[in-house]
């Protein structure tokens, strides 16, 4: 093996009662893509928070080029050529893409700010790496998440010098869009640089990967040659003996009365341009209908208007046979429709409140659970125990902050809250973003539940495993028109293909 250019040897963390790092030795060479793989809580993140000068590790060191390094914090490793892509987004919203990114050029001023200059920067190396970048004016808060992960890697590569760490970065990139990133990694290696690569997608490792490290409960318990593992083995290394997928939920016969229709719908996005051209679709009850796509084609809008978060500009929606009227979230519930949100820190989850609490964040479970304004405290706790059981949380006790929880149980929260009023329409967006194996698999099991018990669910996602595996049927929304639904068999590079606006 070539010579270390990055050595931790030692490392240790502790973050109250859990040590999420316990003795972690690893060496990672320049010029290799170094692909690391474990459950949601394993320990991933924080090892590479460590690395980006995020925390700092209760023990252990960390050589760079031979020479012990502190990371008191992330511009200190950006300092020392360590640049990061986190999963949860680092952006400044209230900034233009220019500006967030300006942040990261290590040529940047302390004091003077040239946007222009910025701009044509930014143009410039989204055209060197061949990924797409928003307006160099565009406000971060009016940005789409996957155009927003894209902006996250031009930040980190902007700022990196010899290593590149990236959480989950094609978790909503196309099938061509990751192709494209996997190349600039590729380059990235030939230049001699030194690529640590997070990921829950085994093909992934086997596409791009030199060598996989599979880390479980914050120990590495295994470090090989890509070419001499198998998948197989990488997910038994993660998670144990691996447990066949469900098979997916079998489409209805026509007869079956539609749970929602959405007709010649249309919205229009935060700068008043039309973003939903006359959408139009059923899904019947019992049915999942996928709604793939490139993040910013739609997704958003047509999601809010579903949940009562935005008036549509034409069209109407229809649930079980009864026409919205009013498209507030109170009247979203109390025509039967329940959602999973896109990002669970922004919109699913109050991270200070407790798991309790969290799970009993629904307007019909606190009525469910109240009397004359008061909340009935021993049966509410004794629901969100029994939610917490069935859906196989795992915490130190429900009085524990929900942000403790790792993102796969965070996720099991949010399902759990939602399904456990049995809602007629489920509209859900990338439910398995940024979940190992066994938390996807967990949601993917509790869709198909809640269809099999008669939900309509409506799937939106930039993930095309997760569409293919669970829907009954699937549609494209690219530049706010859904196309044609199709029907199982269905091609991953066809579809791929529409994604990225194929005719």
């Amino acid at each position: 093996m070539p010579t270390s250019l990055l050595s931790l040897r030692g490392v240790s963390k502790r973050f109250g009662a859990v040590q999420a790092l316990s003795d972690v030795a690893l060496d990672f060479a320049a010029g290799e893509i170094h692909a690391i793989l474990g459950e949601n809580g394993a320990g991933k993140s924080t090892l590479m928070h460590i690395l980006d000068g995020v925390h700092r590790p209760d023990a252990g060191t960390i050589r760079l080029d031979g020479t012990p390094m502190t990371f008191t914090s992330p511009r200190a490793a950006r300092r020392a050529g360590i640049g990061m892509v986190h999963q949860h987004f680092t952006l400044i919203e209230a900034l233009t893409v220019a500006e967030n990114l300006a942040l990261s050029l290590p040529q940047t001023s302390r004091w003077r700010f040239d946007a222009a200059a910025a701009a044509t920067e930014a143009q410039m190396l989204a055209r060197r790496i061949g990924l797409e970048l928003s307006a160099p004016d565009a406000l971060v808060s009016g940005l789409p998440v996957g155009a927003r992960q894209r902006l996250e890697i031009l930040k980190a590569l902007a700022g990196a010098g010899r290593v590149l760490i990236l959480d989950e970065p094609t978790a909503v990139l196309t099938p061509q869009e990751a192709g494209q990133l996997f190349a600039m990694l590729r380059q990235l290696r030939a230049d001699g640089r030194l690529v640590i690569f997070i990921t829950h997608k085994l093909r992934e490792v086997k596409e791009v990967a030199d060598r996989v490290t599979v880390m479980r409960r914050g120990r590495v318990v295994a470090t090989a040659m890509v070419d001499a593992i198998s998948e197989r083995e990488m997910a038994e290394q993660m998670v144990g003996d691996i447990v066949a997928a469900r098979p997916r939920v079998a489409a209805h016969a026509n007869g079956r009365p539609a749970a929602i229709e959405v007709s010649r719908l249309g919205a229009r996005g935060d700068r008043g341009i039309d973003t939903l051209v006359e959408v139009s679709f059923s899904v019947r009850a019992g049915d999942i209908f996928g709604i793939a796509g490139v993040d910013g084609n739609g997704q958003r809008e047509l999601f809010e208007v579903l949940v009562g978060l935005r008036r549509p500009a034409a069209g109407t929606v229809t649930v079980s046979g009864r026409p919205l009227t009013t498209f507030t979230p109170r009247a979203a519930l109390a025509a039967g429709i329940g959602h999973i949100p896109p990002d669970r820190h922004r919109d699913g989850l109050v991270l200070p409140m407790t798991i309790e609490e969290n799970l009993l964040l629904h307007r019909g479970i606190l009525e469910r659970f109240s009397r004359s304004g008061l909340l009935r405290s021993d049966a509410a706790r004794r629901f969100a125990a029994d939610l917490a059981r069935r859906y196989a949380i795992q915490s130190a006790g429900l009085d524990a902050p929900v942000r403790a929880l790792s993102g796969g149980n965070q996720q099991r929260v949010i399902v759990a809250r939602e399904l456990a009023e049995r809602p007629a329409v489920l509209v859900t967006v990338n439910p398995t973003r940024g979940l190992d194996i066994a938390a996807a698999r967990a949601v993917g099991d509790a869709l198909i539940d809640a269809a099999e018990q008669g939900c309509a669910v409506i799937l939106i996602s930039t993930d095309l495993d997760e569409v293919l595996d669970l829907s009954t049927s699937v549609s494209v929304l690219s530049r706010g028109r859904l196309g044609a639904p199709l029907a199982p068999p269905i091609d991953a590079e066809q579809l791929g293909l529409l994604m990225a606006g194929a005719a």
